[in-house]
């Protein structure tokens, strides 16, 4: 790692305690530091009721912005573990990865966390309500095909229905 990226702002994955995934996007938040916890609303059943929460998308995982020159300020916080890298380098998650997860929440497409999924072609989706989004081919039928948006910091997907006539290769 050269000594420029330890200065600059890049997209990191959080790994946090269990359930403490939007305590800490907010406690980040509170302090000026960019975080995101994609979430999703399941349908719980009980016994007596059926309830909408809201749950994390990526269970023990938040994104945060920030510079490596920062991490103990990032590390203190309540609720982190610790910032997910591989071989003892930290990984980066590519802005167009963060905002392509962003206008999923946003556009409220039925999200699907899935296996982590890197086979097919890398497709961007060049018009309608999620013009930009970048994913990955994983089944076609007939009009609609399956997209997959990856994580590769932290070997997760998600996994949404979309119209083939809106996909061009990326």
């Amino acid at each position: 790692m050269d000594k420029k990226s330890v200065f600059l702002e890049q997209w990191y994955v959080l790994y946090t305690k269990a359930k403490h995934e939007k305590f800490v996007e907010n406690e980040l938040l509170k302090r000026k530091i960019e975080a995101f916890t994609p979430k999703v609303n399941l349908r719980r059943r009980w016994s007596d009721r059926v309830k909408y929460i809201e749950e994390p998308l990526f269970k023990s995982y938040c994104f945060a912005k920030f510079s490596l020159e920062n991490k103990r300020n990032i590390l203190s916080r309540t609720g982190v573990v610790n910032i997910v890298r591989f071989n003892n380098q930290y990984i980066p998650v590519e802005d167009s990865i963060i905002n392509s997860l962003k206008l999923l929440v946003k556009n409220k497409v039925r999200l699907d966390p899935c296996p982590y999924f890197k086979v097919g072609n890398r497709v961007e989706i060049k018009k309608g309500p999620l013009k930009g989004l970048i994913g990955y081919i994983e089944e076609k039928r007939n009009k609609n095909t399956t997209l997959v948006v990856t994580v590769d910091a932290i070997l997760s997907s998600v996994r949404c229905i979309i119209d083939i006539a809106c996909v061009d290769l990326a």
